[in-house]
């Protein structure tokens, strides 16, 4: 039988990766944690940590993480059944991975709803949605929001819905930039705004459409949804941002379309494949979420 005490040890130390961080979220000394890591590792015959920094787990850390995982969703459905097993203002939780520009549009809502209907805290591992099956692999999360359209091992997949982008600058950037349009010669000749070396979606707008490559222009980075918009606004970039992040610059013309191109992205979003009645609900939630803002991904 595993010691659950060392197994949720073992769980914090990777979520935040640090002996430190987990010892103050378990109320522990760090010398405690380490003691339950290495016993923990004793009785297993293997190391479960890489102790780098940041903290990593082995194959054997991930498989026990997401054993804890299921372990803590299956106790909340029967905190939720049975009322006397939860300790008097005890929160469940849930840790989900989402992409920065669904978490600022149609996923705002979603950490509110969880908590107020399901009195569960989110705790949200944010990355680019190209990457985000890979936490759900790993058995950090229960669900993530993804660009793939078949299932991870172990996984459901179901749609979600399309997100459209395009470009856009301010007014002056335009004039000083692109008063002959927009092609390749003027994007080499001045900066984009990246979210990170990760970003798929800047790269393939650019190279769909003006047949340039990563490292064929400059670029800002700014890991930020909020701060692409704000950067083309401020007149320092073009940005390739989500519609409904671009509509009030556009509507009070701090922002205009410099070329026509789009580009959809279809969203998908993965969950364990655990038997919980708590996950159903948030997989509910989160889809309801996703059809009332997002069109359907086209057949």
């Amino acid at each position: 039988m595993l010691d659950y005490k060392l197994v949720e040890a073992c769980a914090e130390v990777i979520r935040f990766g640090s002996f430190e961080k987990a010892a103050r979220a378990l109320g522990l000394t760090q010398s405690a944690i380490s003691q339950r890591i290495k016993l923990m590792e004793e009785r297993l015959g293997q190391p479960v940590l890489v102790r780098a920094k940041p903290i990593v787990p082995t194959v054997a850390g991930q498989r026990l993480l997401a054993h804890y995982q299921s372990v803590r969703l299956l106790e909340q459905d029967l905190g939720s059944e049975l009322p006397e097993v939860r300790a008097e203002g005890e929160f469940g939780q849930v840790t989900l991975a989402v992409n920065a520009d669904s978490l600022a549009t149609w996923f705002v809502d979603v950490p509110k709803l969880l908590f107020e209907k399901l009195g569960v805290l989110v705790h949200l591992v944010v990355d680019d949605e190209s990457l985000n099956h890979h936490s759900l692999q790993e058995g950090n999360v229960l669900g993530a929001v993804s660009l793939r359209d078949t299932p991870i091992q172990g996984c459901r997949v179901r749609p979600l819905g399309s997100m459209r982008y395009f470009m856009v600058v301010s007014p002056e950037f335009q004039e000083r930039y692109f008063k002959d349009g927009v092609n390749a010669d003027a994007l080499r000749a001045c900066p984009a705004v990246n979210f990170s070396e990760h970003d798929e979606l800047q790269n393939q707008f650019l190279h769909q459409y003006f047949g340039l490559t990563p490292g064929e222009f400059p670029a800002h980075t700014v890991p930020s949804s909020q701060g692409f918009v704000t950067l083309a606004e401020q007149g320092v970039a073009y940005a390739v941002v989500e519609q409904h992040q671009a509509e009030e610059g556009l509507r009070t013309g701090r922002l205009v379309r410099p070329c026509p191109f789009e580009i959809d992205r279809p969203l998908y979003w993965h969950h364990k494949t655990i038997n919980s009645r708590l996950l159903d609900q948030v997989n509910d939630i989160v889809l309801s979420e996703a059809r009332r803002h997002l069109p359907e991904i086209p057949q």
